[in-house]
């Protein structure tokens, strides 16, 4: 609950910077976090040390919110560039194909960022498992990978539509603003008209919900592992590379698959799917006393948490113009770190006063409300971003240009 308290703070700062060498320096901040944090567990081989090691990377390591930000940053480039080159051709046709279009392309590219932690998550606890023989040599190999990490940061292009040429081309009255944008104050925060409109609070809802129903099962799920099944180290490693082979494999492949069969008026109906699929298989795997039961559940669980995640980030993403990109999915990290300093406080007092499987059963009704929620606004609000309230949305903002 702390280190997602301190989440929250950091989060949001990190991510608001909308220029793109400011957020290159929130890449670079994020890797020096990581770097300070990694090297005090290292040194200090204590509980204490534990504790002291997770206040950098809490409050500054934000790095794959400001991926998302970059990845929706490079999809408004290339949509750009390929509106230009069609009036340029007089084609009106020009890459008009239903199997890649804008909303599969930018689902699969935000698959293939989340399939890289999917596979992290996957090999990460095989070379614990096997290679490690010391929590000093696993931190002194992470790293090292946190420095290849900085070193690709350094070599990562930065998009068009927020680099510093592009800026220049504007007139000298709007300078000022803009750049008063990139300034991390409150007032500055408070004035992002995206994070305002309905489709913004919309997402948030559905973030909220989603991380809230995570840090209560949560709660619950280790010390049902360990009472059902005597789950040791090994266990749990064979157990989360199980998980993130599944999740790289959703992300990356099955998401922007079911995004082309279904289509963009048909993403509402997937999350819902996959809001069933969450509740049904962590009811399942609960309470079944089969492992083989438990692999075989959350095998859709994590297929549906994979391809949820991917489609309502390239959604999010999609809702605001790239100047507030960065805000918008800083004040989504907030809020989801807000729900896991609330999460497992709120399934502990739960399962103490109502019952050891009452924290399930708030995870089964916290998916049921998500799944009528959606299916109520989804598709009105979020995927036609028709925001009633006039706050304009990303497509909006850029007929208004």
């Amino acid at each position: 609950s702390l280190g997602r308290g301190e989440n929250s703070i950091g989060g949001e700062g990190d991510t608001k910077n909308g220029s793109a060498s400011g957020r290159r320096a929130c890449l670079y901040l994020g890797t020096i976090a990581s770097l300070i944090g990694l090297a005090i567990a290292a040194s200090l081989n204590s509980l204490h040390g534990l504790w002291l090691s997770m206040i950098p990377g809490a409050l500054l390591q934000h790095n794959f919110e400001v991926y998302k930000a970059l990845l929706s940053e490079y999809h408004n480039d290339i949509e750009e560039l390929e509106s230009q080159a069609k009036d340029s051709s007089g084609e009106e046709n020009l890459h008009d194909d239903s199997k890649q279009s804008p909303v599969s392309n930018r689902s699969g590219s935000v698959g293939k960022l989340g399939m890289s932690v999917g596979i992290s998550f996957m090999i990460g606890p095989m070379i614990a498992a096997v290679a490690s023989p010391t929590f000093q040599f696993a931190s002194y190999f992470a790293i090292v990978c946190t420095l290849a990490s900085g070193f690709f940061v350094y070599h990562l292009p930065l998009p068009v539509s927020s680099s510093h040429t592009h800026h220049d081309k504007t007139s000298q009255e709007t300078k000022p603003s803009q750049q008063k944008k990139t300034e991390f104050t409150l007032i500055n925060m408070l004035k992002l008209k995206t994070p305002k409109s309905r489709a913004a609070m919309f997402c948030l809802v559905i973030r909220l919900n989603m991380a809230l129903a995570f840090h209560i099962f949560n709660t619950v799920w280790p010390a049902s592992l360990k009472t059902r099944f005597n789950f040791g180290p090994s266990d749990h490693a064979r157990f989360m590379s199980f998980i993130g082979i599944t999740y790289a494999f959703s992300q990356g492949y099955l998401a922007k698959r079911l995004v082309q069969m279904w289509g963009k008026d048909g993403k509402a109906f997937v999350i819902m799917a996959c809001c069933a699929v969450l509740g049904a298989g962590r009811y399942i795997a609960y309470y079944t006393e089969s492992l083989i039961v438990i692999y075989a559940t959350f095998l859709f669980i994590i297929n549906a948490l994979g391809t949820m995640n991917t489609v309502i980030t390239a959604d999010t993403g999609a809702i605001a113009p790239s100047n507030e990109v960065g805000g918008l999915f800083g004040i989504l990290e907030a809020s989801q770190s807000a729900a896991g300093m609330v999460g497992p406080f709120l399934g502990g007092l739960i399962s103490h006063y109502l019952g050891e499987d009452a924290p399930l059963i708030a995870v089964v009704a916290v998916y049921g409300f998500l799944f009528s929620f959606i299916s109520w606004g989804y598709e009105r609000y979020v995927i036609s971003s028709d925001n009633d309230d006039g706050k304009p949305g990303r497509t909006e903002v850029k007929k208004s240009i």
